[in-house]
């Protein structure tokens, strides 16, 4: 079964704030980014350009690379 999401943290060492918070949430059409910085989570940012798909690269069936 295909898993509903996916959640990638980029963190500033063990247990430090976590630079980018990447969730693309396909049930909802969305690719969520955020920080956690200082114990605080920023403005949640879920729009892309108008030219992109609503989950970028991340489509069910389909591959991507992070190089």
């Amino acid at each position: 079964a295909l898993s509903p999401r996916l959640a990638v943290n980029l963190r500033a060492g063990p247990g430090g704030d976590i630079l980018l918070h990447f969730n693309p949430r396909p049930a909802q059409g969305v690719l969520v980014r955020n920080s956690l910085l200082a114990g605080a989570w920023g403005h949640e940012e879920r729009e892309l350009p108008p030219e992109q798909p609503p989950l970028g690269p991340f489509q069910q069936g389909a591959h991507f690379d992070v190089s």
